[in-house]
């Protein structure tokens, strides 16, 4: 994965959130607010035209604007991940990619299974932990957000996190990743949170304290281990409130056993290769 230029949302993100830190006046007019509040009810399409064409001191007031009263500078992509991916990460990502992000947004959307290529697997794996980590849906609850990557081997989970690192580091993100632990704290002031952690070699029990989460499993079709299968099944079967469960396998030929566990899937989606 080569370097990433800093996009002009990423960079209006970043600002906006140091604006509201401790010992920073704001002034939030009624008319940003009328604006924020009108653009996260547009059509996705619409809006990130609006976003596009909008002036830069206006884009930054409104991003200051949801920071403040939404928790998150990144609201503006609340159900739009391929559009966070592109507008804020900067990546250039396919029709078939931007499906199995968007899947993950869906209202009423639990488990989402799909087939991704190696190493598309875990660029959008690490995408959608950076989306469900920074914006409020699909989970708007007090206590923070919470993301997790599932995977079958450390060394999934440290390719993921690797590529998260870039990610941050690209997309000048907030927080602060720890890639000893495979955690990535949050920058808020105040109590130490997690935005996102992973887990791999773990059992159904180490996880039945998890409620309102975002599970991102990688490399789904590896995953061998009766525990570990009777996790993901744990995750894909008893999701409560806005939960989900978004299990990426590499397979690109006809569905293995894995994929046949997501039949029930709300979504299911295949990309092959190119």
């Amino acid at each position: 994965m080569t370097f990433i230029p800093l996009t002009r949302c990423a960079a209006f993100a970043a600002t906006a959130r140091t604006q509201n830190r401790p010992h920073r006046i704001v002034m939030v007019t009624g008319e940003t607010t009328e604006l924020a509040h009108r653009l996260l009810h547009t059509p996705v399409d619409e809006r990130r035209a609006q976003i596009a064409d909008m002036h830069d001191a206006t884009l930054m007031d409104v991003l200051i604007t949801l920071d403040m009263y939404r928790g998150s500078a990144y609201e503006l992509w609340h159900d739009t991940p391929s559009g966070f991916a592109e507008d804020v990460l900067g990546l250039t990502i396919t029709d078939a990619h931007r499906a199995v992000l968007d899947a993950a947004a869906g209202q009423d959307v639990r488990p989402v299974a799909a087939r991704l290529p190696h190493p598309d697997n875990h660029v959008i794996a690490a995408a959608l932990i950076a989306w469900s980590a920074l914006v409020s849906a699909p989970r708007p609850y007090a206590g923070g957000r919470v993301s997790v990557l599932f995977a079958p081997y450390l060394s999934t989970a440290s390719s993921v996190w690797r590529v998260l690192a870039r990610f941050i580091d690209n997309a000048s993100l907030p927080g602060k990743l720890d890639m000893a632990r495979r955690a990535w704290w949050a920058d808020d002031d105040g109590p130490q949170r997690v935005n996102a952690f992973s887990v791999w070699n773990t059992e159904p029990h180490a996880m039945g304290g998890l409620c309102q989460y975002v599970a991102v499993v990688a490399d789904a079709d590896r995953i061998a281990d009766p525990a570990m299968r009777a996790t993901m099944n744990f995750l894909a079967g008893g999701p409560s409130g806005a939960s989900r469960l978004i299990a990426l396998g590499g397979t690109t030929d006809e569905p293995e056993e894995w994929f046949g566990l997501y039949e029930s899937c709300d979504h299911v989606t295949a990309v092959s290769a190119e």
